[in-house]
């Protein structure tokens, strides 16, 4: 426990440092990888196993980006006894407000596959936060597939972007055989607020997280 506590507290401190340090230096969003010991110590509950989780401080303030997935047996009537056959994935942001920590946003998703071998997967590595439009506001850009099923098939794959209230994705499925002539998946297509101009960075930004992930081989 008192382990616990002092990383805790090396973790709060490294924040403090990394707020000070942003302020100093410009509008840019900074971020910082933290615990779960520090996630509890700030009360942030966790659904499931933490992926990874941030500090990030952006002109819009100080927030934290928790990315968690939940495994288990699914509620269905003709689901597998002892098997885990349902995922959650949560990606949710929280930004301070005073001493506490509201959530500002969530992206969602699960599958649930009674009977079937059922997948889902943050893509953790190519989890981002930048600031495309410069207006010093973090966009989190957050990659997954998801497969319910058991055979060959291409996989979902999503890559969606949240700004604040502002969530842009592009969806499709993950690329199989790609060595091979017979290769198959790899369907892409943007949200049509990604075709208008101004979005032209968020596009290219997806497109290119999408690029890094979509080949199962």
């Amino acid at each position: 426990m008192k382990f616990k506590r002092r990383a805790a507290n090396a973790a709060m401190c490294a924040m403090l440092a990394l707020g000070g340090a942003a302020d100093a230096a410009d509008d840019m969003p900074k971020t910082i990888p933290v615990d779960a010991a520090l996630l509890a110590s700030e009360q942030i509950g966790v659904k499931g196993a933490l992926v990874m989780a941030r500090r990030i401080v952006d002109r819009a303030g100080e927030h934290l980006l928790v990315v968690s997935r939940l495994a288990g047996p699914s509620s269905a009537p003709r689901a597998t006894p002892g098997a885990t056959e349902r995922i959650d994935l949560f990606a949710a942001l929280y930004t301070r407000k005073d001493n506490a920590w509201p959530q500002a946003w969530i992206i969602q998703d699960k599958v649930d596959c009674p009977g079937l071998d059922s997948g889902a997967e943050f893509f953790s590595k190519y989890i981002t936060v930048t600031d495309l439009d410069k207006n010093g506001i973090a966009e989190v850009t957050v990659p997954y597939n998801m497969s319910c099923g058991g055979g060959i098939d291409a996989n979902t794959l999503k890559v969606i972007l949240r700004q604040g209230a502002q969530k842009l994705a592009l969806r499709g499925t993950t690329l199989r055989n790609s060595r091979m002539e017979a290769h198959y998946g790899g369907d892409m297509a943007f949200d049509p607020a990604l075709l208008l101009k101004e979005n032209a960075a968020f596009k290219a930004h997806l497109k290119f997280i999408r690029d890094k992930v979509y080949v199962e081989d």
